[in-house]
Formats: C-alpha cells, sequence, structure tokens
C-alpha cells in the first residue's frame, strides 16, 4: 500500500479548516457565557433582597455592563484575534506553496524570503514567475488591511494608514463596520460603548473572508495539479 498525492494540499485546507472550527466554537461559547452570566446576574441581584425599584436600578447597572462586556469587548477581541491568526496561517501557508511550486515546475529561481510586504511578494512570486493566477487576491489584500489596522493601530481606523481604505471596504463590505457611523447605527442599534471609528467585525463577514482563504489555497492547489491523497493498495496485499 502507498500513499500518492502531495500533503500540501491537506495540510493546507486542514490548517484553515481547523481555525474554521476554532472560530466556530468560540464564538458560540461566548454566547453561552453570555447567557450564563445573565442568569448568574439576576441570582445575584434577588439575594440582595432590594425593594422593586432598588432591583430595576441594580439591574439597569448589571446590564449595561453585561452588555459592554458581551455585545462589544469580547466578541469584537475574539474577532481581532481569529483575523490576525488567519493572516499568520496564509503568510505561513503562501511560503510553503510556492517552495512547492518550485519543487514541482522545472528552471524556477528561488522563491522570494521577504522581511516586508510578505504576502505581497509571494504573489507576485506565484502570479509572475510560476503563473498562477486567481481572482481571490482581492480578499487577501482586505486582510491584510484589517490586520494592520488591529495590529498597527487597535482598530482604531483614524490613526491607520489605510483609513480610505477602511472606509471604502466598510461601505462595500457586509459584517465590516465603522463605530460612530451611520451605517454602525442601522446594523446594530444596541448600545455599544465603543468609541467612534473603531474597526468592528460581524461573524458574517469572520466566516466569509475564512472561507475565501480556503477558496484561494484550494484554487492554486488546482492550479499546480496539487492532487488529493489517495491511498493505493499493492496487488498482492490482503483485506
Amino acid at each position: 500500500m502507498r500513499i500518492i498525492g502531495s500533503f500540501t494540499r491537506e495540510l493546507t485546507l486542514a490548517a484553515i479548516d481547523g481555525l474554521a472550527k476554532y472560530y466556530e466554537i468560540v464564538e458560540s461559547k461566548i454566547q453561552t457565557a453570555k447567557e450564563e452570566e445573565r442568569v448568574h446576574i439576576r441570582e445575584k441581584i434577588k439575594s440582595m433582597r432590594l425593594d422593586l425599584e432598588g432591583e430595576l436600578v441594580e439591574w439597569d447597572i448589571a446590564r449595561q455592563e453585561h452588555e459592554m462586556t458581551f455585545d462589544m469587548l469580547l466578541p469584537n477581541y475574539f474577532r481581532y484575534s481569529c483575523m490576525v491568526l488567519l493572516y499568520l496561517v496564509v503568510e505561513n501557508k503562501l511560503k510553503e506553496f510556492c517552495e512547492v511550486a518550485q519543487s514541482v515546475k522545472n528552471n524556477l529561481p528561488p522563491p522570494p524570503q521577504p522581511k516586508h510586504g510578505i504576502v505581497n511578494e509571494y504573489k507576485k512570486y506565484l502570479s509572475n514567475t510560476v503563473g498562477l493566477f486567481s481572482k481571490r487576491w482581492d480578499a487577501v489584500r482586505d486582510l491584510n488591511k484589517i490586520r494592520n489596522c488591529i495590529v498597527h493601530a487597535s482598530g482604531k481606523v483614524k490613526d491607520s494608514s489605510d483609513k480610505e481604505y477602511l472606509r471604502r471596504l466598510a461601505n462595500s463590505e457586509k459584517g465590516i463596520i465603522i463605530s460612530g457611523t451611520r451605517e454602525q447605527l442601522r446594523e446594530d442599534l444596541r448600545p455599544l460603548y465603543l468609541e467612534d471609528d473603531m474597526l468592528m467585525l460581524k461573524p458574517e463577514y469572520c466566516r466569509e473572508i475564512i472561507q475565501k482563504m480556503r477558496d484561494l489555497f484550494e484554487e492554486l492547489c488546482d492550479a499546480l495539479s496539487l492532487s488529493k491523497l489517495a491511498i493505493e493498495e499493492s496487488p498482492d496485499s490482503t483485506p
């Protein structure tokens, strides 16, 4: 029995599928924790044996803190971290993919070893040197701008070097909102304890961009003819 095909496709797609699973699990756990904490708050206020007015005051204060934590802080922090992790995976897998491309194509120069503009250099190598093209590079550029805003400006769009790009992206992409804008008020009417001009990511965007990165690598694997792994049994093998 022998294995046929390349591990590159399987390992690359497995990494992104694992990240997608991680995203769904943690997103779900945040919602579970939100409901559990709401019950805990109500029980705690009941135990204080206040009159109705006092109970309502305590609940209003606790509700605002609860919403700040579970409707804004925790989801946005988690989604920020997930996008940064996704970009790291994309960088790493593009590097590996460039190396594999050189190994299966004849007479190609070695892939770049960039210190800056890493993904763009890998894209140029795959497009210009290897001859692999994809329409999904636009989604990688979007992810790069979002990642840079998170890492270099703590999510503050006004402090990002790509602020105009991000504003256009928020106007065109569902699931990307900039706090304090009409779009944010229209999309989410719950009170958000967030300063204006902060990048906000909603679940639909996170899911969509993870899928787009998977589609990119699947497309590159197909273009390079990296087949799925298969098991071939020897003629004399026994069950």
